[in-house]
């Protein structure tokens, strides 16, 4: 067989090559990096786009059903605390309407001071607990000192925790107005009107369905 001398075969193989090496063909050389590319910035992207997709690694997928298991946790005991709270705003609502109040009130006790120049007063709290969960009340007081003028009177705030027994709490009225200065000084009794409200409350919350009275009471001060 005659061969074409026009023909040069190394070059052609030498072309050959050439043209697999630079189309990334897997023979065991290294591809010849091509001037326009950037290899290093090609591997760099696509690793980081495995990455940023999210790639279903063991410690990808073990973060996921954690978080999962937390939120169902949370809300388990948010419905829990939700419902546990409706019954207690409940048993709580019905305790207070089966409390006779003035059972639980001690009547307040006034007295003129040595110098008879201020009203100490003294009421008492002994009122059960209402509902499931501890709770406390507020309550406001308002004393007047009758047929004074201009009118002696004043507002107290108290606060008791619910089942803790008999607490007394100790409130003033001082700066008197003329009529009851005379009064005392002449050595006349003096009566004094209070009454007020008691609001039940839990965690610091008033339970706005929860409001009671407290009866409108004249007590008598002796100033002789």
């Amino acid at each position: 067989m005659s061969i074409a001398m026009g023909k040069d075969y190394n070059s052609a193989k030498s072309n050959t090559s050439t043209s697999v090496k630079s189309g990334g063909g897997g023979g065991p050389g290294k591809p010849v990096p091509s001037p326009d590319k950037d290899y290093n910035s090609a591997k760099s992207n696509t690793s980081t786009s495995v990455n940023s997709g999210g790639g279903g690694g063991p410690g990808i997928v073990g973060v996921g059903k954690t978080l999962g298991l937390v939120k169902t946790i949370i809300m388990t005991t948010v419905l829990i605390s939700a419902a546990g709270a409706g019954a207690d705003v409940y048993q709580t609502y019905n305790d207070a309407i089966e409390i006779d109040l003035e059972k639980h009130i001690t009547d307040a006790d006034f007295e003129l001071s040595d110098d008879k120049s201020e009203i100490s007063g003294t009421v008492g709290f002994d009122i059960p607990q209402m509902g499931m969960f501890e709770k406390s009340i507020i309550a406001s007081v308002h004393a007047t000192v009758l047929e004074s003028n201009p009118t002696t009177e004043a507002d107290y705030e108290f606060e008791y925790m619910l089942g803790s027994g008999e607490q007394f709490y100790d409130f003033t009225l001082d700066d008197l107005d003329p009529v009851t200065v005379e009064k005392i000084e002449a050595g006349q009794p003096l009566d004094i009107e209070y009454s007020g409200t008691i609001s039940v409350t839990y965690l610091g919350i008033e339970i706005p369905s929860v409001t009671m009275d407290i009866p409108l009471t004249t007590a008598t001060v002796e100033t002789a």
